[in-house]
């Protein structure tokens, strides 16, 4: 049996329908938000620590350097937004896990990605004011 057969459970008859089920997207951007806020986290403490360690002027020079790059004001624009997603979704994750709404998870996911979108507009619209 070819991996494609393996991968086509009687729910999905082709494919093509396993990759456009909801429900996998949201756990494939679940795993892939997490993985970026740990290379974050991982980064932020490198960066944060050395600086620390060479004393107060590199670490003023480290922060200079980094919140003057506009490169890396989109990189945190785009860094809540993971956050926001990755919450919003271990919310709804959580709640299926207790047995709350699990027969709409569909609807239920739609509805805290737009209270999430909406969220990170806010967000977006304060950071460039």
């Amino acid at each position: 049996m070819s991996n494609r057969e393996m991968a086509v459970t009687p729910r999905f008859k082709t494919h093509s329908q396993v990759w456009s089920a909801v429900g996998m997207w949201a756990w494939m951007l679940h795993r892939l938000t997490g993985i970026g806020i740990l290379l974050y986290l991982l980064l932020h403490a490198t960066l944060m620590g050395t600086g620390l360690i060479r004393g107060a002027e590199a670490f003023n020079a480290t922060l200079t350097t980094l919140m003057t790059n506009p490169v890396l004001h989109l990189a945190e624009i785009a860094l809540v937004g993971a956050i926001i997603y990755h919450g919003m979704n271990g919310i709804r994750l959580l709640l299926f896990d207790i047995g709350i709404g699990f027969s709409k998870q569909k609807e239920i996911f739609w509805g805290s990605m737009a209270l999430g979108a909406a969220m990170w507009i806010y967000v977006i619209i304060t950071k460039l004011s």
